[in-house]
């Protein structure tokens, strides 16, 4: 519901010139909650997607995003998110989520998004977006995309994070479809296996 009210706020504002451009750091402020905790008494883990994905929010909204991205039929959807847990977010902490797009290239789209508070990093993700056209859902080439969004801008070098990301995926997908293939069977007798679970916990 946040978020549906959010991006509405965002299309308003969007009337409005941006005042930060796409490589720019855009900053939103939060505290942690009671309602954000788990058992640890520290903010839960899947807590920090909401809040990476109202951090993507407010960079729409102060940067050209919507404007250029939507103006033009483009939209950018999410490939792969990988997030390393620095320091744990305790009751009340008050932290900031800052967003920035680091680059680009023919294929993706890569942001940086970082949870701190003053100079207390807590957690570190890269995302990496993949363009399509909203008409026909078809991917985008970024490269091109930007060049008619941010004529004259030219994507910066790109960071090591992102690289490894874009290993670690090659090498998930590879390693993945090896663990599928070996376990498939599984699925041609779901209600066997299920029944013969059931049946060992009887008393």
């Amino acid at each position: 519901m946040w978020f549906i009210v959010r991006f509405i706020f965002a299309l308003y504002v969007q009337k409005i010139k941006p005042t930060k451009t796409f490589q720019d750091w855009v900053f939103a402020r939060y505290r942690c909650m009671p309602w954000d905790l788990d058992a640890n008494v520290h903010m839960n883990n899947v807590k920090y997607l909401k809040y990476l994905e109202r951090g993507r929010v407010e960079f729409m909204i102060h940067t050209p995003w919507l404007q250029e991205m939507h103006g033009r039929g483009f939209k950018a959807l999410i490939a792969n998110t990988e997030i390393s847990y620095v320091k744990e977010i305790r009751p009340l902490q008050r932290f900031k989520v800052e967003t920035r797009i680091s680059s680009w290239d023919e294929k993706y789209i890569y942001m940086e998004q970082l949870f701190t508070y003053r100079k207390t990093v807590f957690t570190a993700a890269v995302i990496r977006m993949a363009m399509v056209s909203i008409k026909t859902g078809k991917r985008v080439s970024p490269l091109a995309a930007f060049k008619e969004m941010a004529p004259g801008v030219t994507p910066a070098t790109l960071p090591d994070s992102a690289q490894h990301l874009n290993l670690l995926v090659q090498a998930q997908r590879s390693e993945t479809q090896a663990i599928a293939a070996a376990h498939a069977s599984v699925d041609e007798q779901p209600n066997q296996h299920n029944n013969s679970h059931k049946e060992k916990t009887l008393p």
